[in-house]
């Protein structure tokens, strides 16, 4: 598994400024490149696992440039979710809450990082991911 830090958003509100109060973090993880990673998307997303498989989405969504769409944020985001180990994510729900969609600067940040990450699942998938 490789080590990784994933930028997130934290939100809180001040009851005495009457403000709310964002900040950019950032979480550790571990990226699982195992079979349990497309166990977990076979699991948590069975309409995309009947599609096509973990890896071969992650090739298509790459050569397709759509990594870099915003539109495509929460379809990149379950993927993610599925090779991501730590303790800040329970559930899909709660990987989710960590991230703030409306900041553009944060969400470019974001779409680097998966993008990264997707780089090295890619390479370090051994076997061809075509169904």
């Amino acid at each position: 598994m490789l080590n990784t830090k994933l930028p997130i958003v934290k939100k809180s509100f001040d009851e005495t400024t009457q403000k709310l109060n964002v900040v950019q973090d950032e979480i550790e993880v571990l990226v699982d490149t195992s079979l349990f990673a497309e166990e977990r998307w076979e699991i948590n997303f069975p309409t995309n696992a009947k599609k096509e498989t973990l890896f071969a989405y992650i090739e298509r969504v790459k050569e397709t440039g759509l990594i870099e769409s915003k539109a495509n944020i929460l379809s990149n985001l379950k993927a993610l979710y599925c090779f991501l180990e730590g303790k800040d994510i329970a559930d899909f729900k709660s990987f989710c809450q960590l991230f703030d969609l409306a900041e553009g600067e944060y969400l470019n940040k974001l779409i680097e990082k998966i993008k990264l990450i997707f780089e090295l699942v890619l390479k370090s998938s051994a076997t061809n991911s075509k169904n």
